[in-house]
């Protein structure tokens, strides 16, 4: 479930400092009538008083103040009660701790786990590179105070590091309450979707275990090595999303060689396992004016028909940012959201 609470931070962080420059406003307009008054008066040598309109100004000072110390100092910390940001678990129950876990503590680096380097902060949140390379993007929500002892959900991303729409999108959508926090991996290459994350990730990081946690990522040319991956073993990801994709099974981008295609064999290769309990999970996006990346995600749709998948197409979505801002929300539905062990 989301953030719910994020949506009343979001709210405080624009409303209080125009609250605060609107009343600013207004005592300063209310303090110059009050002085042009009294001086108007002096024509017909009635009493002068401007005590009324120096308490105006100066209340005017102390709004103006307020709204920049606001809008200087966001108060997005601390504001909710304890516990206020816990994210209740829909469809599955919270993933046990690792046994040698303590409750509420990430997991204790190893002696030869160099301390990750903080490349800059996209979107609010953190990008750090560990020792060998791979990237860790770290959602504005992972340094909140009441965030302490939350473990996030984890999307292995296979893009381009510097490509800034993911990060934007799911920052965006997540502060504005419509989808959870995430942390992003992006490992140095596509391995059919079944890339194994650095254990450095787990030892370092809040991240949850387990299948119903994680999801992959490909945009591009490694769209279809993502979505090979889910549907060959459902089992290591609950999801996975390929971006502007060219899904053709005998195309520069059929990574494999098997046996002909057939309803349940739609990329080739052996058939699909009796999946009861791992059913593949796929989005294809598409952004507005990719044509050609919009009929391969609806042609891959058109052949599993009749295969135990569930296969999404989200397209004609501009501009790019508001593409991943609605696959943050599908990360939402299919993975466990934030929680405590």
């Amino acid at each position: 479930m989301p953030y719910v609470p994020m949506v009343a931070e979001v709210v405080l962080l624009y409303a209080l400092p125009a609250l605060a420059g609107a009343a600013a406003l207004l005592l300063a307009r209310s303090a110059l009538r009050h002085w042009w008054e009294q001086r108007a008066g002096r024509v017909y040598e009635l009493p002068v008083a401007y005590g009324g309109a120096a308490l105006r100004a100066g209340g005017a000072v102390l709004a103006l103040g307020a709204a920049f110390l606001t809008a200087a100092f966001p108060p997005l910390a601390g504001l909710a009660p304890d516990g206020a940001r816990d994210v209740v678990v829909a469809a599955a129950p919270a993933p046990p701790a690792p046994e040698d876990v303590r409750p509420g503590q990430p997991p204790e680096p190893e002696e030869d786990d160099a301390p990750p380097r903080t490349l800059g902060h996209p979107s609010g949140g953190t990008l750090e590179e560990l020792e060998d390379g791979t990237r860790v993007w770290l959602p504005p929500q992972y340094d909140f105070p009441n965030s302490a002892g939350l473990y996030f959900p984890l999307v292995v991303a296979h893009l381009d590091p510097a490509d800034p729409d993911l990060f934007a999108g799911f920052a965006a959508q997540s502060l504005r309450g419509l989808a959870d926090p995430v942390v992003v991996v992006l490992p140095a290459r596509c391995g059919g979707g079944a890339v194994e994350l650095p254990d450095a990730v787990g030892r370092l990081y809040r991240v949850l275990p387990g299948r119903t946690a994680r999801a992959v990522l490909g945009v591009g040319q490694d769209a279809a090595c993502v979505v090979r991956g889910q549907l060959g073993h459902p089992s290591r990801y609950a999801a996975a999303i390929g971006v502007s994709g060219a899904y053709e099974p005998d195309g520069p981008q059929d990574l494999e060689s098997g046996p002909a295609r057939s309803p349940s064999r739609p990329y080739g290769g052996d058939a699909y396992p009796d999946r009861a309990a791992a059913r593949p999970q796929l989005l294809l996006a598409v952004p507005s004016g990719e044509e050609s990346a919009r009929s391969s995600a609806l042609a891959l749709r058109d052949r599993m028909r009749g295969v135990p998948a569930e296969v999404r197409v989200l397209d004609n979505i501009t501009p790019r940012r508001r593409l991943f801002a609605l696959v943050a929300g599908y990360v939402t539905e299919k993975l466990d959201g934030p929680g405590r062990p």
